[in-house]
């Protein structure tokens, strides 16, 4: 499981991972706390959460937004 930790934006986020395949790993929302926000997913843990960050940066938003990614 990753955990992606955001103040602004988290439904564009949850947009751009929730039951997308991106680069082999696919991610599902599993459940929403306040600012974070935890997803299942293929693969490993690690590689999932670099896919993550990666592909919210290089997002519309993602340049100015301040976020955390994770793995537990």
């Amino acid at each position: 499981m990753i955990l992606v930790q955001s103040g602004l934006k988290r439904d564009f986020i949850v947009s751009l991972l929730d039951e997308k395949t991106i680069k082999g790993v696919t991610f599902q929302l599993s459940r929403r706390e306040g600012m974070n926000m935890y997803f299942t997913h293929t693969g490993d843990g690690e590689e999932a959460a670099k896919i993550a960050k990666e592909t919210i940066k290089k997002s519309e938003f993602g340049p100015a937004l301040f976020f955390r990614v994770t793995h537990e």
